[in-house]
């Protein structure tokens, strides 16, 4: 069970789903909280993103989350609405509303019903608690398949600490960031300019190095949140990989997770562009290929014509050598020097393509530059779920 020191949750259905499955949550902290944040980078952002990105900079003891409904572009409404739902927080746990964390997640262009969640404040507040945090949990979901939690101990100086997170996404997933929320939280005491920075690169390696359909989310946000008096960590001591280790190994398992739930997908995929000239580089050409609706659907009929790989790569407009890319698939040799390593069977085929999770490298050998992207194969449930998603 995911319990932490000084860590309150709840989780209750208020209305906003029509299938009355939990859509508000709350986390309620007994001690001061510092948070760091990453949010979307899409120009159009959801009224919460606009206030908890403000937020962000103060004393942080409460977290409100909704799904359902994103509260994005409802122009001023959609501020004015989020701001009655901090006041409704506000004074039912006497948190000021500067001090309060907000996110939504759900329909675009929406009125958020704030009547629905002014009356299940109360017994939200009420009901939090240590043991809460599964309930918090499948509050924050969508059209996820599964709640996605993850928890890790840390061991820092013979004193036993906790990191546990949870995050949400199934469709829209593309950096930076998608259409998910990620919430991780701990009880290890660290200083905010290094929290921020630590967080920053777990992110850049975990929730930036997804996608499952290459769309960008108007209400995108992952938040770390954690206490900061008295820390044991300091940049140059040891404390501090063990943290990052433990806080990277919590964010990637969390964005695996959102990957292997994308909408209608059965495989998981890991592209790996190897020896490139840059990062920057690489990152184009997985990316490039991780996004190909040709590509993904080959996976899907596991028919391995490695062409639209070669295509992906030479259309990113990145510097390579383009007669000495190999390429493997599942440890097996397919394209030598730009050119295909020996004819397959297609039994074969279907043997490497058959598995649930499929490794993909590109060596591009001219330098040593590297990046790793997962994403997922896209099948007709996609088009379903996505083409009646209001409904």
């Amino acid at each position: 069970m995911e319990e932490i020191n000084n860590f309150l949750f709840s989780g209750k259905s208020c209305g906003l789903k029509k299938n009355k499955d939990l859509d508000i949550g709350l986390m309620l902290s007994e001690i001061p909280l510092r948070v760091s944040a990453v949010f979307t980078r899409n120009k159009v952002k959801a009224a919460p993103v606009i206030i908890s990105k403000n937020h962000s900079k103060n004393i942080i003891r409460a977290l409100i989350v909704n799904s359902g409904n994103a509260n994005a572009c409802n122009g001023k409404y959609g501020i004015l609405d989020a701001k009655k739902v901090l006041k409704s927080v506000s004074k039912e746990t006497g948190v000021d509303e500067k001090n309060i964390f907000i996110c939504s997640t759900g329909v675009i262009g929406e009125r958020l019903n704030v009547s629905l969640m002014e009356q299940a404040v109360p017994e939200l507040v009420k009901s939090a608690d240590r043991s809460g945090f599964q309930d918090f949990a499948k509050s924050i979901m969508t059209t996820d398949t599964f709640s996605k939690t993850v928890s890790k101990d840390v061991m820092l100086d013979g004193v036993k600490y906790r990191i546990i997170g949870t995050a949400k996404g199934s469709g829209m997933i593309m950096p930076d960031m998608a259409t998910m929320l990620a919430f991780i939280f701990t009880d290890i005491s660290l200083k905010k300019e290094i929290a921020g920075e630590m967080f920053k690169e777990c992110v850049e390696s975990s929730f930036n190095s997804i996608t499952v359909d290459g769309d960008t989310s108007t209400n995108d946000t992952a938040a770390f949140f954690y206490p900061e008096e008295n820390s044991p960590v300091n940049k140059a001591g040891t404390n501090y990989n063990i943290v990052k280790k433990a806080l990277l190994s919590a964010c990637f398992e969390l964005a695996k997770m959102i990957v292997k739930d994308g909408e209608g997908a059965t495989k998981v995929i890991k592209i790996s562009v190897l020896n490139a000239y840059t990062k920057t580089g690489a990152k184009k050409i997985a990316f490039t290929l991780a996004n190909s609706l040709l590509f993904k659907t080959m996976i899907t009929g596991e028919d391995l014509n490695w062409g639209r790989i070669m295509d992906a790569v030479g259309r990113a407009g990145v510097r390579i050598k383009p007669y000495f890319i190999d390429i493997y698939v599942q440890g097996k040799k397919i394209v030598e020097n730009s050119q295909s390593s020996g004819k397959i069977s297609k039994n074969l085929e279907k043997s490497i393509l058959s598995p649930e999770e499929i490794d993909i490298k590109i060596d591009l050998k001219c330098a040593e530059a590297s990046f790793t992207v997962l994403t997922c194969n896209l099948t007709k449930e996609y088009v379903d779920i996505n083409g009646s998603y209001r409904s």
